[in-house]
């Protein structure tokens, strides 16, 4: 090893200024005390470093020291197997530091860390980590839960600036404990209608929920009952409420954020949440009851809801109208990302609010194509049927058909036209590859579903496997879904009775990888002046992490197809590690949510922009110096999933 020229930190022997700057425009730094700041910038010093030489070696001790890189880069390679050429896994540039998963576990590293060109790094002895990881939450976050924290200082800097220049609408991440207005109001069920009525006159509710002696939650009655459950039928006023309440009442944790409540209202069509206290592990009793959370406390400020855009589709009798309401759509999509709403929530509700509107369009067409009765599923495949759909996306479905609608194929397919012709004009582009429910090939019963996806196991060519990759995704979206559920029982016992068809599936899958410059090669050629090197998010960035998931879920019979569900199924079954499933979730939630902003326009001049032909591709110099950090962290452990199914399954 070299001899390293070491001084001083510069910030120590003349204004501390400068050294000071420079930390606080890095995680975590930025997020530590002033006196947790002050200990670290009293043990550092400068060290240099040529190009190519050699900062750690695998040795059989720990490090002795860590190190903060100021200017330059500094590559980890790790030794080539059987002999092969070095293969580069790590590379840290200004602000990132190293190595802390050695420090933190005691160990020795694994990785020979050297220097990419001249490079300039603060080292400070492990003793002064050590002390920094008892005294600093924030510098103990970070370095157990790295990308999570990257992650929270994104969001934080994306709403602090949305905040600045404009007055958006309440802020959907706000715990309901901060939304509920007032104590709740109860009675018991013997309680007659018009006590009931009464009491919500004088006290202006909107509803009143019912509860068992014990306090446990009965039903609720809210004021858009009244007309169809007391008013029409004539009940009397003495009648007890609980003939008349509504069963059961969807409830939520005050932890729960204001998001979580809007997708409740809208995935169960309801108007009123009840908020109950955090559930004590140590207790058996039931949480206690909070408050209620009603639409108009969550959209009091808002221009458009979540259950407003629901209502709309619901009421659409025309293309035309359905149009508007995908226009809505969109537009409440810009509304949460310009929130800092996470990734997950936004394509949840994205995606509820596309199957309405696809729902909504088939019951028109059964109506004029007079199918309605048929039993029949549509199938939604690929980012649809895993519920992750963003902004711009196509058309991916199929037609699954009972047995008896064989004989009625033709009129299956002129009912599937219109509907993928419906969707096309609500801003769903058809599909280019043909995978739509129109195609012929993709208008099967049952039995032929089966034969289809059995011949794709069987052969195992690189086209089977893409077609595996799509459908395989599959969710029943409208009509029978118990046809669907059947299908997919029947491809989880065939996939993971078939270990050769696992194989092919990850050797297919493991041709797709994160861009090299950025788990390990050289990020100055990609993020250098002058140059245009686009990075594709979903096929480098989305696509390995979700069929990683796909592989994993497919091999230990796991149904889900959400790839977040499929990851946390996976801690559940006791087949992955829960702090690697951790990095693994806020990688995608991190991509996804680039994804998302990039494809969304009218966000202003600090949005970056995306490719014209491509929505998933960027410029990475346009993003922040932050979020291209989070992006190589992201990148990282998606390579690290790969490694994983590679080493399962090849």
């Amino acid at each position: 090893m070299p001899e390293i020229a070491a001084q001083p930190a510069p910030s120590l022997t003349g204004p501390q200024g400068s050294i000071r700057a420079f930390l606080l425009e890095h995680a975590p730094f930025s997020q530590m005390t002033a006196p947790a700041l002050n200990s670290l910038l009293a043990g550092l010093e400068l060290c240099y470093f040529a190009d190519g030489e050699q900062l750690l070696a695998p040795e059989s001790q720990p490090p002795t020291h860590w190190f903060i890189v100021k200017q330059g880069s500094v590559k980890g390679i790790r030794s080539g197997a059987n002999g092969g050429s070095p293969e580069p896994l790590f590379m840290a540039a200004g602000g990132e530091c190293f190595p802390v998963g050695a420090l933190l576990a005691q160990r020795p590293v694994t990785l020979s860390y050297q220097a990419v060109g001249d490079t300039f790094v603060f080292r400070a002895p492990r003793e002064l980590f050590e002390e920094l990881t008892r005294k600093s939450p924030a510098f103990m976050d970070f370095c157990t839960r790295r990308l999570a924290a990257l992650l929270d200082q994104s969001r934080r800097e994306l709403q602090a600036s949305v905040s600045a220049s404009t007055h958006l609408e309440q802020n959907l991440l706000t715990p309901l404990a901060a939304v509920v207005r007032r104590a709740p109001v109860t009675c018991a069920p013997s309680t007659p209608l018009g006590e009931a009525l009464a009491t919500m006159q004088s006290e202006k509710l909107g509803s009143i929920l019912v509860t068992q002696a014990d306090g446990a939650l009965a039903g609720i009655l809210t004021r858009s009952d009244l007309i169809g459950r007391v008013l029409l039928p004539q009940l009397p006023l003495s009648t007890p409420i609980e003939q008349v309440m509504s069963q059961p009442v969807h409830c939520l944790s005050a932890d729960a954020s204001a998001a979580d409540a809007v997708y409740l209202m809208g995935s169960k069509g309801v108007r009123h949440v009840a908020v109950l206290q955090p559930a004590d592990a140590a207790s058996a009793a039931a949480p206690a009851l909070l408050g209620v959370v009603s639409e108009r406390d969550l959209f009091a400020l808002q221009r458009l809801s979540l259950r407003s855009a629901g209502s709309a589709i619901r009421r659409a009798q025309s293309i035309d109208s359905l149009a508007a309401a995908a226009r809505d759509i969109r537009g409440l999509a810009r509304n949460l990302v310009a929130q800092g709403v996470g990734s997950a929530q936004i394509t949840r509700f994205v995606s509820m609010l596309n199957d309405q509107l696809t729902q909504r369009i088939i019951e028109l067409s059964l109506e004029r194509y007079r199918l309605v009765g048929g039993r029949f599923c549509w199938l939604a495949l690929g980012s649809e049927g895993r519920e992750e759909q963003t902004i711009a996306t196509d058309q991916d479905n199929a037609l699954l058909l009972a047995a008896d609608e064989a004989p009625r194929r033709d009129a299956w397919l002129v009912f599937a036209a219109s509907v993928n012709n419906a969707l096309a004009a609500c801003g769903f582009p058809l599909c280019k590859g043909g995978v739509m429910a129109r195609n012929p090939a993709l208008c099967l019963t049952l039995d032929e579903w089966q034969a289809r996806f059995g011949g794709w196991m069987e052969a195992g060519d690189p086209q089977a496997l893409l077609n595996a990759s799509i459908y395989f995704d599959f969710r029943g979206l409208a009509g029978d879904l118990t046809l669907a559920h059947e299908l997919r029982r029947w491809v989880g016992a065939q996939v993971k009775a078939n270990g050769r068809f696992l194989k092919q599936l990850t050797d297919n899958a493991l041709t797709n990888h994160p861009p090299i410059a950025w788990t390990g090669g050289m990020i100055d050629q990609l993020l250098g002046p002058g140059q245009d090197r686009p990075v594709d998010l979903k096929l480098s960035g989305t696509m390995p992490l979700v069929d990683g998931a796909r592989i994993l879920s497919l091999a230990h019979g796991i149904a889900a197809t959400n790839t977040v569900e499929r990851f946390h199924a996976l801690v559940s079954a006791g087949a992955a590690d829960a702090a690697d499933v951790a990095g693994w979730v806020d990688a995608f939630h991190f991509l996804q949510m680039l994804r998302l902003r990039v494809q969304i326009e009218g966000q202003g001049g600090d949005a970056p922009q995306a490719d014209a032909e491509n929505p998933n591709r960027i410029d990475p110099a346009q993003l922040s110096s932050l979020d291209r950090r989070i992006l190589k962290e992201a990148f990282r452990q998606a390579k690290k999933l790969q490694q994983r199914v590679a080493l399962d399954y090849v």
